[in-house]
C-alpha cells in the first residue's frame, strides 16, 4: 500500500497532538517499510497551511516522500483546492491518515480521521471561537468524508458516542483505538525519593490543563510542607492563558518557588521527567494524556485528574484527585512526599503500567486496520 500521513502540525511549536502525529508516523513507517508499504508525508493538510513546512517531521528513506514540503502557502492552498475538485494526490496513495483535526475532500483516496479529543464540543469554553468552530466543522465533514475513524482512547470514543448516539453502529463506519505512548526510552528503574527534586507540570498553558487548580493546590502545599519543593511548569503559551500567566508572575513576586519555562523541546522535557519528584496534571479534559504516559515511562509518580482519559491511562498506578478540589490535590502531594515507601511503590507501579503503551503496538494495529479498509 501507499500510505500518506498528515504531519502538518509538526511544522509549528508542538503540543500533544503534534507529538502524537510525529511519533505514530515514525512508528508506522518503521513497521510498514519492511512489509513493502511506501509513505508520503504531507506538511500542509487541507486548511492547515504552514509558513515554514521544512521544520516538520522528516524520514530519510527513498521510500518516504514529502511532496508538499517545498510548497509555499499560496501554492499549498491552491493544491488542496484542486484536490477537492477531483485532482488526484501525488503518487495516488491508497489511504491518508489525518492527525490534525482536518478532513479535506479527497475524491480518489480513502481518508482515516483521527479523533484526538472532542473538548472543542463538550467544553467549548476551553478554546477560542475560531479553533472551536474549525474543529467542529472538520469533525462533521469527517462523518461524510472518512472511510474509517481512529480514537486515541476509549474515553474519546465514548465522548464521540455521547455527541453522536448510535452513529457508529448505524453508519457501520470502521473504527479502532490508536492509543499513544511515550516518546522517550523507558527508564531502567523507577525514581527514588529525593528531598530536593521539584514537582512538574507539563503541557500547554490553556484552560483545559487547569493551572488554576494547580496553583491553588501548590499554595496550600507550600503552607504545610517542610520540603517546600519548587514547582516547574513546562509548556507553550496557549490560548486564553493571560490570567494564569499573571498568576505565575504573582507567585514569583512573592518569592514562591514557581518556575515557568515556556515551551520546552523534547530533549529538555525528557531531562525534566528524569529530574523531577512527580508529575501533577489536574486537567479538566484530556483526549489521551501524553504527559502522564511519559512520566510513567520515566518511572515517575503522578497525581492526575480523575476524569476523561487519565484514569484509563493511569489505571491503578497513578494517584487521582478531582480537578475542582485543590485541597485534595495538596493532600495527595503531601502524602506522596511524606512516606518514602509509598513513593517507591507508586513510582514502581507507574513504570510497570507504562509497558501497556507502545508506539510499535499501536502502529501494527493501525496498519492492520488500514489493510481491512
Amino acid at each position: 500500500m501507499r500510505i500518506a500521513l498528515d504531519v502538518a502540525q509538526t511544522c509549528v511549536e508542538r503540543a500533544g497532538c503534534a507529538w502524537y502525529a510525529d511519533a505514530l508516523s515514525r512508528a508506522l513507517i518503521a513497521e510498514g517499510l519492511p512489509l513493502g508499504h511506501t509513505f508520503d508525508l504531507y506538511h500542509h493538510f487541507g486548511d492547515w497551511i504552514n509558513h515554514d513546512p521544512t521544520t516538520g517531521t522528516m524520514i530519510d528513506d527513498r521510500r518516504v516522500t514529502a511532496p508538499l514540503r517545498g510548497m509555499n502557502p499560496i501554492a499549498a492552498r491552491q493544491f488542496w483546492a484542486e484536490v477537492g475538485t477531483g485532482e488526484p494526490l501525488p503518487g495516488k496513495p491508497d489511504v491518508v491518515l489525518s492527525f490534525s483535526f482536518h478532513a479535506p475532500k479527497m475524491p480518489h483516496t480513502k481518508l482515516v480521521y483521527t479523533a484526538q479529543d472532542l473538548a472543542f464540543w463538550t467544553r467549548p469554553d476551553f478554546a477560542t471561537d475560531a479553533a472551536r468552530l474549525l474543529c467542529q466543522r472538520e469533525l462533521l465533514l469527517a462523518l461524510t468524508r472518512s472511510a474509517g475513524l481512529l480514537f486515541v482512547s476509549e474515553s474519546t470514543r465514548r465522548e464521540f458516542e455521547f455527541l453522536f448516539p448510535d452513529w457508529l453502529e448505524q453508519s457501520q463506519r470502521p473504527h479502532a483505538l490508536a492509543p499513544g505512548a511515550s516518546r522517550f526510552p523507558r527508564a531502567a528503574a523507577p525514581h527514588e525519593w529525593s528531598a530536593d527534586t521539584p514537582w512538574l507540570a507539563a503541557g500547554s498553558v490553556e484552560p483545559r490543563k487547569n493551572h488554576e487548580t494547580l496553583l491553588d493546590a501548590y499554595a496550600r502545599y507550600l503552607a504545610r510542607s517542610p520540603q517546600r519543593r519548587p514547582l516547574v511548569i513546562a509548556g507553550g503559551h496557549g490560548w486564553k492563558s493571560d490570567a494564569i500567566h499573571r498568576r505565575f508572575d504573582e507567585f514569583a513576586e512573592r518569592g514562591a518557588p514557581v518556575r515557568y519555562l515556556g515551551y520546552v523541546p523534547d530533549r529538555e522535557l525528557a531531562a525534566l521527567y528524569d529530574t523531577s519528584f512527580a508529575l501533577l496534571a489536574p486537567s479538566w479534559h484530556e483526549g489521551f494524556g501524553l504527559p502522564l504516559v511519559e512520566a510513567m515511562g520515566a518511572g515517575l509518580p503522578a497525581i492526575v485528574s480523575d476524569c476523561t482519559s487519565l484514569p484509563e491511562v493511569g489505571g491503578e498506578a497513578a494517584w487521582y484527585a478531582s480537578p475542582s478540589q485543590p485541597e485534595l490535590l495538596a493532600d495527595r502531594m503531601l502524602a506522596l512526599e511524606s512516606d518514602h515507601g509509598t513513593y517507591a511503590a507508586c513510582a514502581a507501579a507507574n513504570l510497570a503500567r507504562s509497558q501497556a503503551f507502545s508506539w510499535q503496538v499501536t502502529a501494527k494495529s493501525v496498519l492492520e486496520f488500514i489493510a481491512r479498509l
